[in-house]
Formats: structure tokens, C-alpha cells, sequence
């Protein structure tokens, strides 16, 4: 059976395609087919079956977006990964700038001086080696700052994109629930209507309003006739007297004319 609609498939795209080739305009006007009988189709299934299929493909909606929320829990977890890494970072960066600031004021005091050693945090230190540290201090110290500001532009940057990845959540479940409220409305006059229907063609149906039905029809027939015979009538009696009216206005100008007009003798 499946050999035979497969071949009959390949037998039907054969078929359009040499139509095609052949006549170009026949393609298009089997694809305005295609079309008309899809619509034909979706025309035929009841609006029951259509709300049933909206609420279905909802859900669908609603378990795509079940993964959409873990992407973005993700997200969060990282987030504050990051920004527990970034505070850390700058308690550190922070420590190490008062610790070379009160390196360089110890230093600054012992070259003022012109003394060979540098007091810092109660201990000698050679000046010359002393220096290199603050040197190699400053160095690192530069490295981290930069780092640490790289780090906090990359945590502000995901902390936008989680904000508006949850607001997008947000809108699609509101946008869900709303188009599920009109599905529910649609149902309910859907249900009313089916039901106003139904008691409409039981009443119909009974032979008691049937009976009282086909007479009032033919009360209304009966009056269309009576009124048809009095607008006919109304035309021909009108006809009528019209016509002696006419012929009594000749008739009185006729007497007019032998009563003025006449040789009097």
C-alpha cells in the first residue's frame, strides 16, 4: 500500500512538472487550487475543534517556554556567580590600592628625607628594593583594576540580559493567559449559541408551532393578496376615471365653443 503511494506521488509531481514545463500558467493555477481546497478545508472544521486546537497549541507554547526558564535560571546562577567573583575581586582591589598608597606615602617621606631605608608598618626596608616592590604592586595592581572593571561591564551587561529575558517570560505567559481568556469567552458563546440553536429547532420542530407557523404564513400570503387586488384595482378604476374626466373636459369645451363662439343671429 505505502509502495503504491509513493509511486502514485512521484507519478503526480512528474505530472506537474512537464504540465509546468509545457504551460507555465498551469502551475499557478493549481497552486490557486491547492489553496482554495486548504481553505475549504479549515472552513469545514467547526469552531469547536478550532478552540480545542488553540488551548493545544497554548500548551505547546507554554512547555516551550518551561525550557526558556531554565535557560534563564542559567542565566541567574551565573549571574550571581560572577557577581560574587566581581565583589571579591574588588574587596581585593580595593585592600591592595590602601596598602600601595600607604607604600608610596612611606616611600615618598623616606626619598624627601634622602634616607637609605624606608619605615613601613613598623619594619626597615632597603630603599632601592623597596621601590621595585611598590613598582612590581603598582604593576599587578593595574592588571586587576583593569580585570576588575572588565568583570563588572560583563556582570552589568548579563544582568541586563536576564532582566529582559525574564520580562520577555513575563509578557509571553501574560500573552498566554489573556489569549486563553478569549479562547474560554469564545467557548462560553459558542456554547450559548449551540444551545440557542438547539432549542430554537426543537420548537421548530414541534407540531404544535409548525401548525401555528403555516397559519400565519397564510394570514400574510392571504393579506399580500389583498393587497395586490386593491393596488389593481386602484389602476384600473383609476384608468377609468380618468378617462371620463377627460372626456366630460372636452365635453365642456365644446359647450363653451357653441356657447361663445357661435354667429348669433
Amino acid at each position: 500500500m505505502l509502495r503504491k503511494a509513493l509511486v502514485a506521488g512521484v507519478v503526480v509531481v512528474v505530472s506537474l512538472l512537464t504540465v509546468s514545463y509545457f504551460c507555465p500558467g498551469a502551475y499557478t493555477q493549481f497552486r490557486l487550487w491547492l489553496k482554495e481546497r486548504r481553505q475549504e478545508a479549515q472552513d469545514s472544521i467547526p469552531p469547536e475543534k478550532k478552540i480545542a486546537a488553540a488551548k493545544l497549541r497554548l500548551e505547546d507554547l507554554a512547555k516551550e517556554d518551561e525550557r526558556h526558564y531554565h535557560k534563564v535560571a542559567v542565566q541567574i546562577v551565573e549571574v550571581q556567580k560572577l557577581d560574587k567573583q566581581v565583589k571579591a575581586m574588588r574587596t581585593r582591589v580595593n585592600d591592595e590600592e590602601r596598602r600601595i598608597v600607604s607604600m608610596k606615602a612611606s616611600y615618598d617621606v623616606a626619598v624627601k628625607a634622602e634616607k637609605k631605608q624606608v619605615s613601613h608598618g613598623g619594619a626597615d626596608y632597603d630603599l632601592q628594593a623597596f621601590h621595585n616592590e611598590l613598582r612590581t604592586a603598582a604593576a599587578r595592581f593595574q592588571v586587576e583594576e583593569q580585570l576588575l572593571k572588565s568583570k563588572e561591564e560583563q556582570l552589568a551587561l548579563r544582568k541586563k540580559a536576564v532582566e529582559t529575558n525574564q520580562a520577555k517570560l513575563m509578557e509571553r505567559k501574560l500573552a498566554r493567559q489573556r489569549m486563553l481568556t478569549k479562547l474560554e469567552q469564545l467557548e462560553a458563546e459558542l456554547v450559548a449559541a449551540r444551545h440557542a440553536q438547539a432549542l430554537e429547532k426543537d420548537t421548530i420542530n414541534d407540531p404544535g408551532y409548525l401548525e401555528v407557523a403555516g397559519e400565519i404564513d397564510a394570514i400574510c400570503d392571504g393579506m399580500e393578496v389583498m393587497k395586490q387586488e386593491a393596488l389593481l384595482k386602484g389602476k384600473v378604476e383609476g384608468s377609468v376615471r380618468k378617462t371620463e374626466q377627460a372626456k366630460e373636459k372636452e365635453a365642456a369645451i365644446d359647450r363653451f365653443l357653441n356657447e361663445r363662439f357661435s354667429e348669433k343671429h
